[in-house]
């Protein structure tokens, strides 16, 4: 087992502290694999979570809240998911 080795487990080391980076691991191991740079900061989760919840409240008393409701979330699902302009990974 992995807790028996006495061999020393590699460090993770590298990942930038200008930004937010994930360390990806292998699934068995748990060895480093590689790094994802996790989004910013961003309104627009906190904006789509907001109009879903309002779509599912209103969808109890209409059926028309879900064609209606699906109209903020698609416009808040652009935003979220809109490319940013940001070439962060290719560094």
């Amino acid at each position: 087992p992995l807790w028996c080795g006495s061999d020393e487990l590699p460090v993770a080391s590298g990942l930038r502290t200008d930004r937010r980076e994930l360390l990806i691991s292998s699934v068995v191991e748990a060895l480093p694999e590689a790094r994802e740079s996790s989004p910013r900061d961003s309104v627009w989760p906190f904006w789509a979570a907001i109009a879903t919840s309002i779509m599912l409240i209103w969808s109890i008393f209409s059926p028309w809240a879900i064609v209606w409701g699906s109209i903020p979330i698609a416009i808040t699902l652009i935003g979220w998911f809109w490319p940013k302009g940001i070439a962060e990974d290719e560094s």
